[in-house]
């Protein structure tokens, strides 16, 4: 692992061919270091620590760093600007740690492996990229050790944790900061800037369960889904993409409602907030009837290959045989039914749109995470929840609720996160729409979104600030097909570089 801090690089418009060329642009000389430290969520203190090691050899810079790993740095107007207002840019730390099946790879230990493909910046497919939010952070580093142009007071947030239970925001000491206008710099759409998001929370689902010893006359299969283009639940929520685990259960209701059929394992996607890209489950089926089960799985395969196949390209089915000694316990046909009615009945992906602004998502779950462990009898679930309001928050959970009453189980609210008001006479907003039109000679969308970002956390803390988020294009964050637009990130800084000239002016 590389341990030097890189040096500013000469800044050239043309787009970089190699990794090493790459190297060369002073936003992507710090991405690509901070993609050899590893810094999962609530594992940032590596990266933490090398920032602040960074920020501490420049000696007008003020900086310090608190229990939580936040980082707090402050460096001082340009002499002569000290009396316009400050900047305060923002960003977090952690990345989500995904990777694609049959891929080895140590998050806490291993850099991540970079590729070019065409004009975008990727992991070949292997892992996540983290430009979520590794893309921000180096932005303000860049910007940070940029000496080419005048400045006011520039400042700058690196939070902690913002991918798991936003613990680093909800911790951080804002009141630190002089800087009245925040700019986060954690948005994935060049295009369009957010003006407010959803606040959520996550559900953790569990039920009790009693395995009891194989009959003798099963036959088991593992059936599974793969291949699906999965995503941000939040940001890619409204995309038709689907969920491996609502797939699974469909074709386990289906199979349910015709067989007397009963589990022996269910495992499905790996985080609450990315979209599950795989599910499976082992299932003991009479063995009478098992040409008749596998007949009933290929008409469910080609059904939901005809609604989904569009959205998931790569979308598979699989159905393997399970040798019977192979499986040590299995669950009643009661307790199947039950946990397969839990699964039909949980709700998944978007509930209501936003009426005021077309395209926009309002309330929606996702249950990124499913898994039926029989050793230690209890099957559990992850999933998000995300609202524009807090009353459709609740009503989700009251859902939650209801099934609990009819099927048993219990559950807990956790990661608690407010919500950002949409505020229309935003003078951030003004500012940063006016001077991507001067830059860009084209309109820049400015709207809210359905995703929790952490200016939520800073505006209960300091309800004066005036918030934004912008940022480079990006897609199918929080899975390994992430990418990262490099001319994007290019043409992100110098938007940025000339926000910061529009200050002083």
């Amino acid at each position: 692992m590389r341990t030097m801090i890189p040096k500013r690089r000469v800044f050239a418009m043309a787009v970089p061919r190699t990794l090493e060329e790459l190297n060369q642009h002073p936003v992507f000389s710090y991405f690509l270091w901070l993609c050899e430290i590893p810094h999962a969520t609530f594992k940032e203190k590596a990266l933490s620590n090398a920032i602040y090691t960074w920020a501490k050899r420049h000696e007008k810079w003020m900086s310090w760093q608190d229990t939580h790993h936040n980082l707090y740095i402050r460096k001082p107007a340009t002499p002569g600007y000290e009396a316009k207002p400050a900047l305060l840019f923002q960003a977090h730390l952690d990345m989500v740690c995904v990777a694609t099946p049959g891929v080895i790879h140590n998050f806490d230990k291993d850099p991540l492996t970079l590729a070019l493909e065409g004009d975008r910046l990727t992991t070949g497919g292997r892992t996540t990229l983290g430009a979520d939010d590794g893309i921000g952070v180096a932005l303000a580093m860049a910007l940070l050790d940029d000496e080419t142009q005048a400045h006011p007071e520039i400042e700058v947030l690196f939070t902690t944790a913002e991918e798991e239970d936003f613990s680093g925001a909800a911790a951080a000491d804002i009141d630190w900061f002089h800087a009245h206008q925040l700019i986060n710099i954690d948005n994935a759409r060049e295009n369009h800037a957010t003006t407010g998001s959803a606040g959520g929370y996550g559900i953790h689902y569990e039920r009790p369960v009693i395995p009891e010893k194989p009959g003798k006359n099963l036959t088991y299969f593992k059936i599974g889904v793969g291949g699906m283009m999965g995503g941000h639940s939040g940001e890619d929520i409204h995309r038709g993409r689907g969920s491996a685990i609502r797939l699974l259960s469909r074709m386990l209701f289906a199979a349910r409602r015709a067989i007397p059929i009963q589990l022996a394992g269910l495992t499905g996607g790996v985080f609450r907030l990315a979209i599950a890209r795989e599910a499976s489950a082992v299932i003991g089926v009479p063995a009478h009837v098992t040409d008749g089960f596998l007949v009933l799985m290929e008409t469910m395969e080609k059904a939901l290959t005809a609604e989904y196949k569009g959205a998931n390209p790569r979308l598979f089915f699989t159905k393997t045989p399970v040798a019977a000694d192979e499986i040590e316990a299995v669950l009643s046909v009661k307790e199947t039914k039950a946990l397969i009615q839990f699964l039909i009945l949980m709700p998944q992906g978007v509930m209501e749109m936003n009426g005021e602004v077309p395209g926009v998502v309002q309330t929606s779950i996702n249950t990124g995470k499913a898994d039926l462990d029989l050793k230690k009898g209890l099957f559990t679930t992850e999933s998000e929840v995300r609202s524009s309001f807090d009353s459709q928050r609740d009503v989700v959970k009251y859902r939650f609720d209801t099934l609990i009453e009819l099927l048993g189980g219990k559950l807990a609210v956790y990661a608690v996160y407010p919500g950002w008001p949409n505020h229309p006479d935003s003078k951030i907003k003004d500012l940063v729409t006016k001077t991507y039109a001067e830059v860009f000679h084209r309109e820049l969308a400015a709207t809210p979104v359905h995703v929790g970002l952490e200016c939520g956390f800073f505006l209960q803390k300091r309800p004066d600030l005036d918030c934004i988020s912008i940022g480079p294009d990006a897609g199918n964050l929080h899975s390994p097909e992430e990418w990262l637009s490099i001319p994007s990130t290019m043409r992100m800084f110098e938007f940025i570089k000339e926000i910061v000239r529009k200050v002083i002016e």
